[in-house]
């Protein structure tokens, strides 16, 4: 079996790949660089001249070799990377009709807690959301409680608008709803330390996300709190 050929598709604000082989099987793959899915796609045509021709079957190979392949990485190759190692793996799968989880050795557990993505632009429609996560048997939330602007707001009005927003989620769904904050990496250290402050009555689950990755001491800054 051999790679033919890999097929683009943006999709709403993501970017999903298709890979086909000379046996007619077809692998799906998805980035979650999200942030700079034109520049994912571009690497992964870049990738086409190495891919094409290829085993689909070697995955480690290729995922070293396209890893390796050119200096100056991060999250768009990263990106990239995913973006074909799924889809081989889902042609992997398919092949010996099997789950990917039977390939990579079986599961370990029988079934997996799940959080709701969503949220509101309002107290009254965070509100709202965290109540329908619990009628709809969600145990936890995960949303963005920046608003929209933020980057333009003194450093109180960014934190008492978002601490809104918890506390309207927290009311809503109670103490049986674990609220997940994700901060999509937007913040630095001035405001993110007191942010978390901020939110620590609310018992979060995880406040994910809120720096750049680039500083291993300021992650660490915020960490220690």
């Amino acid at each position: 079996m051999k790679i033919e050929d890999i097929e683009s598709y943006f999709v709403g604000g993501g970017y999903l790949i298709r890979i086909r082989t000379d046996t007619g099987l077809t692998g799906l793959g998805q980035t979650a660089c999200w942030g700079y899915p034109e520049a994912v796609q571009q690497i992964v045509e870049r990738f086409k001249n190495y891919l094409i021709g290829q085993n689909p079957f070697r995955i480690e190979h290729h995922w070293q070799y396209l890893y390796r392949m050119s200096p100056f990485r991060g999250s768009a190759l990263s990106g990239a990377i995913s973006a074909v190692d799924i889809a081989l793996w889902d042609i992997k799968g398919k092949h010996f009709g099997v789950p990917v989880w039977e390939l990579l050795g079986g599961n370990c557990r029988d079934k997996i807690r799940l959080h709701l993505l969503g949220g509101g632009s309002t107290p009254d429609t965070m509100y709202e959301a965290a109540q329908n996560a619990v009628k709809e048997g969600f145990t936890a939330l995960k949303f963005d409680p920046l608003p929209g602007g933020y980057q333009d707001m003194a450093v109180d009005r960014l934190i008492k608008t978002a601490r809104d927003l918890v506390a309207a989620a927290r009311e809503g769904g109670g103490p049986d709803l674990d609220l997940i904050i994700e901060i999509h990496r937007k913040l630095t250290p001035l405001t993110a330390m007191p942010l978390a402050d901020a939110l620590h009555e609310f018992n979060l689950m995880l406040y994910e996300d809120p720096l750049q990755i680039d500083s291993i001491m300021a992650q660490g800054e915020v960490a220690q709190r």
